[in-house]
């Protein structure tokens, strides 16, 4: 008789939630990789213990446990100037600001075309 494929065992653990799990985080992971452009990974641990004390070990006990390491995206910086105060500032604390206004506005150009 041939070894049970790993498909096969991974779909029938805990009733198939860890399989359903899996897709869920596959799913996450790869969403998360799109947005980001950044790598991640999905990884599925199978512990197997004997079920029983004695050298006759006919029963087993299998747990899983699954991690995700979903990529984040950048968070950005921001600057700020730093006063005399020892205060943040969005300006410069040792440059005047200009007073600036609105331009009032002009009467067009008459362009005239260039001929050969």
């Amino acid at each position: 008789m041939g070894q049970r494929a790993f498909a096969v065992f991974l779909q029938e653990l805990r009733d198939g939630r860890t399989h359903i799990e899996l897709t869920t985080a596959l799913a996450d992971l790869l969403g998360k990789v799109k947005d980001t452009g950044k790598a991640g990974s999905i990884t599925l641990q199978i512990g197997v213990k004997p079920a029983g004390k004695g050298a006759d070990v006919d029963k087993v006990v299998i747990m899983d446990k699954i991690t995700t390491k979903l990529p984040t995206p950048e968070r950005g910086e921001d600057f700020y100037w730093l006063t005399d105060d020892n205060d943040l500032s969005r300006n410069h604390p040792k440059q005047s600001t200009l007073d600036l206004r609105e331009a009032a506005p002009t009467a067009p150009l008459v362009l005239k075309e260039a001929t050969k």
